[in-house]
């Protein structure tokens, strides 16, 4: 009976249907396992490509603003008093790299981050400059035009000499040169955390002053003169 219930399995042939045939089976699977292999592949190449473009993009960039740094050094090397050495001219081109601007003779950085007026005049002595002053309408027209619409603290203030404006990079404060806004400084008092003391450029007025609470935090402005030594 064994020997005859074995041919009798080994004679039966079963019949899959043609969907789910043993023998195909396995090769789908392996079909699925190499198109699933090329779409990674193929996905890993693009994002490859994508990260290289990016790199090349932002290394292009720097190229250019590296460029426009060194031109703008050279451009104030030939001002009459200007003249910089070849470590001054370095740390020129350093700092005009790294978000510093040029601008007839003085050099600005427009910060990103905010700080309290005192904090951000501490900030620009720890590169050597002051928060800016404004000696001249175009220079005023020059730091609004940057500016656009955000706020930032300037170097003018009446702190310890109320209603007497001083710049405090010492800088002589001439009330025909200055740029306040309409009814500015209005001296607002906040209480306990103090009065108005302090000035800003202010976007609502197109870059006209404004005094506001100087434990307020703003983003602000530092300005060099290239004639002055430390760059």
């Amino acid at each position: 009976m064994a020997a005859e219930g074995q041919d009798l399995y080994e004679s039966l042939k079963i019949k899959y249907p043609r969907s789910f045939s043993v023998a195909a089976a396995p090769g789908s699977a392996a079909a699925w396992r190499r198109a699933l292999g090329t779409a990674l592949a193929l996905a890993t190449v693009l994002a490859l490509g994508a990260s290289l473009a990016a790199v090349g993009a932002l290394y292009a960039r720097a190229e250019r603003e590296l460029r426009a740094a060194r031109a703008a050094a050279a451009g104030a090397s030939a001002l009459p008093g200007c003249a910089l050495d070849a470590a001054s001219h370095g740390r020129l081109v350093q700092r005009l790299s790294i978000g510093w601007r040029y601008h007839d003779g003085k050099i600005y950085y427009f910060s990103s981050d905010r700080k309290s007026w005192q904090d951000a005049e501490d900030f620009c002595v720890s590169k050597q400059s002051h928060l800016t002053s404004v000696t001249s309408l175009e220079e005023q027209e020059y730091l609004a035009r940057e500016a656009g619409k955000t706020f930032y603290w300037i170097g003018l203030t009446d702190l310890g000499t109320e209603g007497t404006w001083r710049w405090v990079d010492g800088t002589e404060y001439r009330q025909n040169m200055s740029f306040w806004a309409p009814q500015q400084p209005d001296n607002w008092d906040y209480g306990p955390l103090g009065r108005e003391e302090c000035a800003q450029i202010h976007p609502v007025g197109n870059g006209l002053w404004n005094d506001h609470n100087c434990n307020f935090t703003f983003a602000w402005i530092c300005e060099k003169r290239l004639d002055v030594a430390g760059l």
